[in-house]
């Protein structure tokens, strides 16, 4: 007896989360079906408005229609990703600097919102009301057959032929029906691949451009700070000793021994700087053995190990050493770490004929590192996606950590 107890309520329990399942669909479609006739049918028509009265408005209604119709669009990603679980992503372009008429109208993800916008309307109003058409159609059809066969009508076998086969698929198509919805939303709300590029590419190019920009400017205060004001000691002492030669040689010696002190800071001063925009060692001899000198360095043990045979082209080997050492310098400064490896190597694919060159930065420390936490891996990975690079992080708390580095070899 418990036994067939604990069916009947195993049954009972599958059929009330049944119907929950349904009519939380139900409630769902009808709030998507008027939102996509309500809020749709207004906008088409002021988008239409909009654009067709740009010769005569310059194009002034364009960007709040558009702002709207975006966030309608952007409503819906986020239901279906809370309802459905159907991610969208956002797939608008970066302003970077143009106008905004401009940057609306020439943003694909514009015109796709509107095409939504457009089939939303039929579509998203069909899909939101048969969930609850479906639920409406059973009751009815199953609550009418008592009255029916109890007034002998003939025609009550119908009620319960159409009602009961509807009661029995609502559950199963509501919720359906709503994730359909969702997946057409995703269809063309979610970026493109061609979206996606081009986003990345503007993105990185500006990052790039700040970048640059960046380490002009510290390369200027560093030369003006340092091997500039030496130079200017040195002209100065030299001047003085001019003055002092037939006066007082010894002290035009003392300020000749002092400008040659000056010249020579200022020297290794340059000297610093040069390495820190291209290392001659990289220049000269190659990304294998440029590591080995980071390595030799280190204040802890690491090991490099490299299989490349042939150079990569100059500023992606650039921005895979200098990514590198960045990794390298986090090693030192924050993991905590006994010793290191770094491993290079060529990786090719044989599906699409092409390859990179992959570097492993691999140390024994205590992990949790995080790319949110710090601007210099985030750098480093704005560099690299400057040449379709990437960089991924791997670091448990605890450890051991990986930094992985990918640089396109064509």
């Amino acid at each position: 007896m418990a036994g067939l107890a604990a069916v009947v309520g195993g049954g009972a329990e599958a059929w009330r989360a049944r119907g929950a399942a349904t009519a939380l669909a139900a409630g769902r479609g009808l709030v998507l079906a008027p939102v996509s006739l309500i809020a749709g049918i207004p906008l088409l028509v002021a988008a239409a408005l909009a654009l067709g009265l740009m010769p005569i408005t310059g194009g002034l209604l364009v960007p709040p229609v558009i702002s709207a119709v975006r966030g309608l669009a952007n409503w819906e990603r986020g239901i279906a990703g809370r309802w459905s679980g159907v991610e969208i992503e956002s797939p608008y372009l970066p302003r970077a600097g143009r106008g905004r008429l401009r940057w609306l109208l020439g943003d694909p993800a514009t015109w796709r919102d509107l095409l939504w916008l457009f089939t939303n309307v039929p579509i998203g109003l069909a899909l939101g009301l048969l969930p609850a058409t479906l639920v409406g159609w059973g009751v009815v059809g199953v609550g009418s057959v008592p009255g029916l066969a109890l007034s002998s009508d003939p025609f009550w076998p119908f009620g319960l032929g159409f009602g009961l086969p509807a009661l029995v698929l609502a559950p199963y198509v509501g919720p359906s029906l709503i994730r359909a919805q969702a997946l057409w939303a995703r269809a063309l709300l979610a970026p493109t691949d061609v979206g996606e590029r081009i986003s990345t590419l503007t993105v990185t190019r500006e990052r790039v451009s700040d970048d640059a920009e960046s380490e002009l400017r510290r390369i200027e205060r560093d030369l003006h700070d340092g091997a500039q004001a030496r130079l200017a000691a040195v002209g100065l002492s030299l001047g003085m000793a001019e003055d002092l030669v037939r006066e007082n040689p010894e002290e035009a010696i003392a300020l000749l021994a002092e400008a040659r002190e000056h010249s020579g800071a200022a020297l290794a001063e340059l000297r610093s700087l040069v390495r820190g925009i291209l290392p001659p060692v990289l220049a000269e001899r190659g990304l294998g053995d440029a590591l080995r000198a980071l390595a030799y360095a280190s204040p802890i043990p690491v090991e490099v190990r490299s299989d490349l045979t042939e150079r990569l082209p100059a500023p992606r080997e650039s921005a895979l050493y200098f990514g590198i050492a960045e990794a390298l310098a986090n090693v030192l400064k924050h993991s905590g770490a006994a010793r290191a490896r770094i491993d290079v190597f060529r990786r090719d694919d044989r599906v699409v004929g092409e390859g990179c060159v992959v570097a492993e930065i691999w140390d024994d420390g205590t992990g949790g590192a995080d790319l949110a936490r710090g601007d210099g891996l985030a750098g480093v990975r704005r560099r690299l996606a400057a040449f379709d690079g990437r960089l991924t992080l791997d670091s448990p708390v605890g450890g051991p950590t990986t930094v992985t580095l990918e640089v396109p070899c064509e």
